[in-house]
């Protein structure tokens, strides 16, 4: 399914030129990497499969949805859903016991992890 990523990509792009849809990226994609992608491969003859953050980066400026890109990609199969998780909530809930290589993460830990996702902000500073 990997070999048709490019064209659906090369249709959703309609009359788009690469450099609109690069400058829509608000710089993270250049045109010359979005082109490579719709052809499926480097200007080197290297097979090219754009990382996830990528195809998110393309959905969100086509209004295209994620997941299907994702199936062309090859990342999903057909019967698999992406499940979204807000971290934040979830590090909050005091009925979840959070895990890393199976061993509970300290609540001090978590609440690292909390700060760093609001950007390195205390909560008393706001």
């Amino acid at each position: 399914m990997a070999d048709k990523l490019g064209p659906y990509l090369r249709a959703l792009r309609g009359t788009l030129s690469l450099r609109a849809v690069a400058e829509k990226t608000g710089g993270k994609l250049s045109h010359s990497y979005i082109s490579d992608i719709e052809k499926g491969h480097s200007r080197r003859g290297n097979i090219l499969k754009p990382t996830p953050e990528t195809l998110k980066i393309l959905a969100d400026v086509y209004g295209a949805d994620y997941d299907h890109l994702m199936k062309l990609a090859g990342y999903l199969k057909d019967d698999d859903q992406l499940q979204e998780i807000d971290l934040g909530e979830t590090i909050e809930d005091k009925n979840k016991i959070l895990k890393y290589q199976g061993r509970p993460i300290p609540e001090e830990d978590l609440n690292l992890i909390l700060r760093l996702l609001k950007s390195g902000k205390d909560d008393d500073a706001e």
